[in-house]
């Protein structure tokens, strides 16, 4: 005889009729859980995205000039690794796979928004271009945020957030040094001193020293794609100009100004007669920072039809990192690094200028890395040498900002210079002395 003793809770399951409660299978939620088409997209995604971003990495570790740049290398060279574990991850099937492909996805997000905002300062807009293809892989890599989310729930951690959260902290401050920081810091300042100095006489001319002086205050070096030094001098007998306010006006307008100051005996380009011009800056011409460079001529004068010798010294500096290549600025083009005896003939060469004529070199500027290389549509600064004009006393050096097309049309191009004068380190700096023949200057 035999006994079976039931507890009440099968007593009671039995006559609810339900047998022994089932196991349930568990939910997967590793990465064999997703979908197999699902997965290898997925996997595709991740594969182009660590090709290109690595493939810029390297691209812009080549275009460093200076340490901070660098910064940029090491961000691109971040996210492309962290796609690359995200790939590792899920062909492992790792637990850690979830996070770390949403984490990868978060940094190409960033990288495309880096890659628009460098695109909002460029001077002209590429959202149908380079800029319109980042932000196609920041909307994909979004998509994939969010769908990863709800499987890398559990995976979240502080230390996790952390590093989220300073990759977009570091491409901030990234764009910061390459777009205001470094460009304000590496300013050419340059100081240019003119000099007109008797220096004795032979009979009735008086021999005058002119003599310039450029000194680099700046912290970095400087090239000098163009400078000119010209010394002309002004007759008796030129009438004088009444100082009417019409006449003032006329010269203290924004045009007025280019032509000269209101002088009661006028000094206009008609008038002007050149004594000497040379260059004193040219491709190749740098300073480096604190130095000091002179030149120095001779120049005679005739007192009895002198009554007026004046001085111009002008240069256009650019911050040494800042240059790419000088070359000319019609076809065919030529490059100074390529082939300077190229360069050095077609430099050479008189274009016209309306109203003159001009001679004619192009800077190009480099990219301070390899987002801004792809955006930023190589801005240039033509610099126009102008040696024949009837309003203006020549030679007079004219820069000219602009990308490769908005060069060949100024006037539809003012935005986009002022675009690249904000971003671009670079400035026209000069100096004028002026001498008038004394008596006592005979007897030296």
């Amino acid at each position: 005889m035999s006994l079976q003793i039931e507890s009440p809770a099968e007593d009671s399951a039995g006559k609810n009729g339900d047998g022994p409660e089932q196991q349930s299978a568990p939910v997967e939620t590793g990465v064999a859980g997703l979908p197999g088409r699902v997965r290898w997209l997925l996997l595709s995604c991740l594969t182009v995205n660590a090709v290109v971003v690595l493939w810029l990495a390297v691209w812009d570790a080549t275009l460093t000039r200076s340490a901070w740049d660098l910064l940029g290398a090491a961000l691109l060279l971040g996210i492309g690794i962290t796609c690359a574990l995200a790939i590792g991850a899920i062909l492992r099937r790792s637990s850690s796979a979830f996070l770390t492909a949403m984490t990868s996805q978060i940094f190409v997000v960033c990288l495309a928004a880096y890659v628009w905002l460098v695109d909002e300062r460029s001077p002209v807009r590429q959202l149908i271009g380079v800029a319109g293809v980042a932000l196609a892989f920041g909307a994909i890599a979004l998509f994939w945020v969010v769908y990863l989310a709800r499987y890398a729930h559990g995976a979240i951690n502080r230390g996790a957030v952390v590093v989220v959260a300073l990759f977009p902290v570091l491409g901030l401050v990234q764009f910061w040094l390459q777009s205001d920081y470094l460009p304000a810091r590496s300013l050419p300042l340059v100081d240019v001193q003119a000099e007109l100095t008797p220096m004795g006489s032979s009979g009735s001319i008086i021999h005058l020293s002119a003599k310039v002086t450029m000194h680099n205050r700046s912290s970095v070096a400087v090239d000098i794609p163009g400078g000119v030094m010209r010394v002309t001098a002004y007759p008796f007998g030129v009438p004088e100009e009444p100082a009417t306010g019409e006449t003032v006006a006329s010269h203290l307008n924004p045009v007025g100004t280019l032509l000269g100051d209101y002088r009661q005996v006028p000094v206009s380009p008609g008038d002007a007669k050149l004594l000497f011009a040379g260059t004193i800056g040219a491709a190749g011409s740098f300073l480096t920072p604190g130095s000091t460079t002179t030149g120095q001529v001779m120049i005679d004068i005739d007192p009895r039809t002198v009554r007026l010798a004046q001085m111009r010294a002008s240069i256009i500096a650019v911050t040494h990192r800042a240059v790419q290549d000088t070359r000319t600025c019609y076809e065919p083009k030529k490059s100074y690094n390529a082939d300077i005896a190229g360069y050095l003939n077609e430099a050479g060469v008189l274009h016209d200028w309306p109203g003159g004529k001009a001679l004619c070199t192009e800077t190009q500027f480099a990219a301070r890395g390899a987002i801004e290389d792809l955006v930023a549509d190589h801005p240039v600064l033509r610099i126009f040498n102008v040696v024949d004009h009837k309003m203006f006393t020549t030679p007079l050096l004219v820069p000219l900002l602009g990308t490769g097309s908005s060069v060949e049309d100024p006037e539809a191009g003012m935005d986009e210079a002022a675009t690249i004068e904000t971003a671009t380190p670079s400035g026209m700096f000069g100096a004028n002395a002026e001498y008038a023949p004394a008596d006592s200057d005979l007897h030296h």
